[in-house]
This record gives structure tokens, sequence and C-alpha cells, in this order.
């Protein structure tokens, strides 16, 4: 299925950005319709492209090799997995509902043990002796997650004391050395890691932020918003913030080079972000179902996964899509 995103201008605050250059087609990456919903898609370096998702009660994996997606098989039952990363093919990590870490090793998969029973929504790390996960229910006081990883053991980070109230649940972490740190999650909370403490950023957004990306301590990226879309950027000093209506919410973002952010939404949102000016360029939505994460590998390839998400019903339809990384994306 070839879906061409010939890009039509959306941006917020009433301003216009430059008409870009076509990029090319979206196509469908594979059949993803039974494979649950597409929560997440990413690599390590030099390795395999992986997706986790799954249904409520039965998360699953499916990982290409060469052009070919097959299903993972998986040791045990695990919930729904929400977000990975990798350091090497032997050495990758998944997180999802009810606590659940998984570590591949490059032969099986095998369920980790760790001290908290929360929903795990995200995971980064440096090194693989310093892995940050979060999380959290987000329904009352105390659900939001901090865990780390030192090579040994799993331990439950305090989260510090914020000014920002009823912050119940961390989305997502993201960050460019072991003392370069981001997280977010509701009510616009943002919170940055230097090594030695956790401290509180304001960056004038009261929405829920989903997804964090950058390039550096000086360019990072943060997207969210639950109807329509918001996104604000750390220039290494200061935040600049704005809100993207009539976009929809945002729930994912990557990023290769400085200047240009790539994020996907609800409603079937693709789109560009110009990174200096927060402004975006997308297509009309041409699918009603939900992009969640979006990565580009290696090879220079984007993939953006999702599905029918928060369907009520005991339905779950991925949805699995890619095209090439243009020279300057």
């Amino acid at each position: 299925m070839a879906v061409a995103l010939g890009l039509a201008l959306a941006t917020g605050c009433g301003e216009s950005a430059p008409t870009p250059p076509l990029v090319p087609s979206w196509t469908e990456a594979f059949d993803a319709t039974d494979a649950g919903w597409l929560m997440n898609v990413s690599a390590p370096p030099g390795g395999a492209l992986l997706t986790v998702g799954g249904r409520l009660d039965q998360g699953g994996l499916h990982q290409r090799q060469a052009r070919d997606w097959a299903p993972v098989p998986l040791t045990e039952s695990v919930p729904l997995l929400n977000w990975s990363h990798g350091f090497a093919e032997d050495d990758r990590w998944v997180v999802g509902n009810a606590g659940t870490v998984l570590h591949g090793d490059g032969v099986r998969w095998r369920r980790v043990e760790v001290p908290t029973d929360q929903d795990l929504w995200g995971i980064w790390g440096a090194a693989p002796d310093a892995l940050w996960v979060v999380g959290g229910r987000g329904r009352q006081a105390g659900d939001a997650t901090l865990l780390h990883y030192d090579g040994r053991e799993w331990t439950v980070v305090a989260v510090p004391p914020l000014r920002r109230e009823r912050v119940d649940a961390f989305y997502k972490v993201w960050g460019s050395a072991r003392d370069d740190v981001w997280v977010v999650g509701q009510k616009g909370a943002v919170l940055h890691w230097d090594g030695a403490a956790w401290t509180e950023h304001f960056v004038g957004l009261g929405d829920d932020l989903i997804c964090v990306w950058g390039t550096g301590r000086d360019r990072v990226v943060v997207v969210g918003g639950r109807s329509n879309g918001v996104v604000a950027r750390w220039n290494g000093q200061t935040w600049d913030s704005r809100e993207l209506a009539p976009l929809p919410g945002l729930n994912g973002v990557w990023m290769r080079a400085p200047e240009v952010a790539h994020v996907v939404g609800i409603e079937g949102t693709l789109a560009v972000l110009d990174v200096d000016t927060l402004t975006v360029q997308s297509e009309p939505a041409t699918t009603r179902l939900t992009f969640h994460g979006v990565f580009g590998d290696a090879s220079g390839q984007l993939t953006a996964v999702g599905g029918n998400l928060g369907a009520l019903a005991d339905d779950y339809r991925g949805l699995a899509w890619t095209r090439p990384l243009g020279p300057h994306e």
C-alpha cells in the first residue's frame, strides 16, 4: 500500500513556513493488521529494527531481518510492551505494563525483575550501566516512577518534590550523556538529570508531554498534547514552546539532524518539524489510526508505527509505514 505524502502546510500560531520540497512516499513497512498495537520502533547501532507492542494482556515483538518482518518468540507471556532501547544486537531492553522489563541477549528474551509494578512507558541509557526507565499509571499520587540500572541491579529513584501538581506519570526519557538526561510526563512535567540530581524545568506548557528526543546538550525537542499538538525546544539555556493547533496531539519524535524533527501522532499525523522556527509541515490525514512512535535507522529508512490505540472493543490493529529519509533530514 503506497501513501503519497506531498506535504500540505499546517503551522502553529497562524504563521506560514516556506513550502518544503516533496518528501518520498510512505509505503507499508509490513502488514501489521494482526500484530496488535505497535507502540515503538527502534534499532541499536548496526542492529535490526524492532517493534514492540501487542495487546493489553499479551505483549509482542516484531523484528526486521533484511527486508522481511517476523514475530519474535517470547519464552513467557507478558502484557503490552511500550518502548525499547538497545546498545547492540545482544544487549537490548524493552519495557511495558505492570512493571515489565525484558532483556534480549541476541538469542532469547527474558523477563527481568524490577522493584515496581507500575506501567513503564520509556527507557533510555547512555551505557549498559547507566539505564533510566520511567512510568506510572497516572491515577494517583505516588504513581510517577523513576528506575535506574547500574549494570548490576535496578533501583527505584525518589521523584524530587515538584512545584507542578498532580504529576502521576512520566512518559519518556532521553539523554545525550550520563549527566544530561531528560524526562517528560503529565501536566507539562519536564525533569533534567545533571549526573547528581534531578531538577524540574518549566517549558511554558501544561499539556501532557509524551516524547522527547534530541541531538545533543543544546538541541532537545519535546512533543505532546492530548487533543492538539504541542512542542517545546531546549537550546542549552532556555525553552521555547508552541501550541500547534489544528495539528492533532503528538506521541512521538525522532531526530537525526539538529534542524529537523520527525513527529507523529493521533489521527494519522505524520509531520516534519522545523526545529528553529517550531513550525510543521504535515499531510492531511490518510488514516484515522494513531501513530505512536517514529525512528530512522542506519539504512536511511524512516519508520512510523501505531494502530487503533484506545479502541474499546477487543480489537488490536497495528500500523507500520516507512519511507526513505531525505539528505537533510
